[in-house]
């Protein structure tokens, strides 16, 4: 369990690396930081759900297309949390470059534990017969 929290959280790291570099290109480009997050969100649930997949949970089966979608519902309910949490403090801090990247990163801290609980219990979770094997 130690070692998949450990997985899970570099995989979060490396995502959340993946999705500020993009909200930060994006915001820098003068992109609206709602559409910037969210394209970084697209791109960093699915380099999250691979990674997991493959290494965290090792997972191996080949159906994937129903795992992701519950995945991807799962990391979009904590992207609106994301989402609720970068308004929030733009509301009361301001649209500033930086101040938006700063809110990203706390958005994304306030909603990754609710992802690891998610995809232990629900996405990646080992069924009767994967456990005996």
């Amino acid at each position: 369990m130690v070692r998949k929290i450990v997985k899970f959280g570099s995989v979060g790291a490396l995502g959340s690396v993946t999705n500020i570099i993009i909200f930060s290109s994006l915001t820098f480009l003068n992109i609206n930081y709602n559409i910037a997050a969210t394209i970084a969100f697209l791109v960093a649930v699915t380099q999250n759900y691979l990674l997991n997949k493959k290494w965290t949970f090792k997972e191996h089966n080949t159906k994937t297309k129903k795992k992701f979608i519950k995945y991807f519902i799962l990391n979009f309910i904590s992207f609106l949390i994301n989402l609720t949490v970068l308004n929030i403090i733009v509301f009361y801090f301001g649209d500033e470059k930086l101040t938006t990247i700063l809110a990203q990163i706390i958005g994304i801290g306030v909603a990754m534990s609710l992802n690891f609980t998610g995809s232990y219990l629900v996405i990646f979770a080992k069924s009767k017969e994967n456990e005996d094997e």
